[in-house]
């Protein structure tokens, strides 16, 4: 078995096994903080947007930082 990382989230460390994605890491936060907004919120890594599209494929590293946000629009 290999070490787990652990990445900073705005709910604070969260511990993944080796290979998660960022798809992965919403799903795992979202099961352990329930009031973590992870539906229908835009994604960064390290200040790097993430899409939708790319979340399952981009993999995350020890230490890197996921950010969850809410897109403002408006003038």
């Amino acid at each position: 078995m290999t070490d787990p990382i652990t990445i900073r989230t705005d709910h604070g460390p969260l511990s993944l096994p080796r290979g998660c994605t960022v798809a992965q890491a919403l799903d795992t936060l979202a099961r352990q903080h329930p009031t973590a907004t992870t539906e229908g919120v835009a994604t960064a890594v390290n200040g790097q947007f993430v899409s939708r599209q790319t979340r399952l494929q981009h993999v995350l590293q020890d230490g890197d930082a996921l950010l969850c946000f809410t897109a403002i629009t408006g003038g």
